[in-house]
């Protein structure tokens, strides 16, 4: 999953232990954000669930 930085603008990668965390998280509580750290400037960019269910591949991951 690629992500933009909201503050540097420096696009970077997640990998996938880490969106396997992203849909656990959004199938316990579908209002809640995941801060996905930049590994440039180590700030925080929330990505919610309806960004996260854009990709029908990650979508999938939430119905199961």
């Amino acid at each position: 999953m690629q992500i933009k930085c909201s503050s540097c603008s420096i696009p970077f990668s997640m990998n996938k232990e880490e969106i396997a965390k992203m849909a656990a998280l959004f199938k316990e509580n579908p209002t809640v954000h995941y801060d996905a750290h930049c590994p440039k400037c180590r700030k925080a960019t929330k990505i919610t669930k309806r960004q996260f269910a854009l990709n029908p591949i990650y979508k999938k991951m939430l119905e199961e």
